[in-house]
């Protein structure tokens, strides 16, 4: 998917001449009393013009993002002093981008919006830091600016992030684990009660060892992505052979006790490379984007992985039929969205953490109705080691 402009054309502003800025800034700190509470907010505080530029930004604001004064920040849009990832890799910045559709923030900010009632709503903002790869959360409202005459208005963001981090380990984790959990004491309860024959034993002894065995899993994914998220992932790099990690996925899910209603297979051009990485990071990224070809699969489909040589590059991709919506490609990546809807699943954001701040590497995708969806993960063969 390929980035470009809002087609509405609504976000797409000029931008205020460095002396309005200025003039605009200047008139704020003049009062003294107003600087006192906006500085003296425990929250994060700004004050954008017409044009969504910031003309002022509290201590708070400026402690979070580690600048040392106003001077690093004013004239810059929200998405542009937060560093969000579409905002750096747009010309225009901040709001200009399809995927600024999708953001509150941008929503929130927009000047037909800003003195609505309507507007009181606190919206959600969803940030990908670019350079240090950290998502960010934030609660955002916005309201007039007392005796702005309509040019100025008041932007808060609340940082949520801890609060939406906890609610995606009761909503997913726990309910994942009990789902498993609860099968696991059905079948253990029935081999404890009733006698079995022996083939219907073994039948059960193995889906109890498998259900086992994802309970790990589910524990380990998110031990993981803790650890990444805090900085205190240690990388375990050893040689690695390609077509023998795609050949052991694919097994995995081929072996009928996964639920899907789908078929695995490794492409028959798969390069059989060796290579250096963490093989548990990289087995963990693919797991995660067969696991999400599956789950967009319909019934009787085939869901096909491989691996391409690209110079000294490796790319493994996972392939499926099926076409995401536009909607959801743009929120691909982002830590609070799911493709499984609101509140369930983090494989493409840990795909996307693994892959690139840890592993060095680069996760991406392709989808339309002629080609289906294909996640790709490319290994630089030329790159500074995981981890580095």
């Amino acid at each position: 998917m390929t980035e470009h402009l809002c087609p509405s054309d609504k976000f797409r502003q000029p931008r205020s001449s460095p002396a309005e800025i200025e003039n605009q800034s200047r008139a704020i700190s003049n009062n003294r009393q107003l600087l006192e509470i906006l500085n003296g907010f425990p929250g994060f505080v700004l004050v954008l013009n017409q044009t969504r530029q910031i003309v002022f930004a509290n201590q708070s604001f400026l402690r979070f993002l580690g600048a040392t004064g106003l001077a690093g920040v004013l004239g810059k849009k929200p998405g542009d002093a937060l560093a969000c990832e579409h905002a750096v890799h747009s010309a225009r910045g901040c709001g200009t981008t399809d995927f600024c559709s999708t953001c509150g923030a941008a929503k929130a900010a927009h000047p037909s919006l800003q003195y609505q009632p309507a507007n009181a709503v606190a919206r959600e903002c969803r940030i990908n830091q670019e350079g240090s790869g950290k998502a960010l959360d934030f609660r955002v409202q916005t309201a007039p600016f007392p005796g702005a005459d309509n040019n100025l208005y008041l932007f808060f963001l609340t940082d949520i992030s801890h609060e939406k981090r906890r609610r995606a380990l009761e909503r997913i984790f726990f309910h994942d684990v009990a789902n498993i959990a609860n099968g696991m004491v059905g079948l253990s309860r029935t081999l404890c009660e009733r006698e079995l024959e022996a083939d219907k034993k073994k039948q059960f002894h193995e889906v109890l060892h498998r259900s086992a065995h994802r309970l790990a899993e589910e524990v380990e994914a998110q031990r993981v992505l803790a650890a990444a998220e805090n900085n205190e992932l240690r990388l375990a790099v050893r040689p690695c052979a390609s077509r023998a990690l795609l050949d052991e996925i694919a097994a995995f899910y081929n072996n009928g006790g996964n639920g899907q209603t789908c078929r695995v297979e490794v492409a028959g051009e798969a390069v059989d490379a060796e290579f250096v990485t963490d093989q548990r990071l990289l087995h963990r990224i693919l797991i995660n984007m067969t696991k999400n070809a599956i789950e967009a699969s319909p019934n009787g489909a085939v869901v096909r992985l491989g691996c391409e040589q690209a110079g000294d590059d490796l790319e493994f991709w996972v392939h499926n039929q099926g076409c995401m919506p536009e909607k959801v490609q743009l929120q691909i990546f982002q830590r609070s969205f799911s493709t499984k809807g609101s509140g369930r699943g983090l494989g493409t954001y840990s795909m996307k953490l693994l892959g690139e701040r840890y592993l060095k590497g680069r996760v991406s995708f392709t989808s339309s109705p002629e080609n289906g969806t294909t996640f790709r993960f490319r290994w630089l063969g030329n790159s500074a080691a995981p981890g580095s």
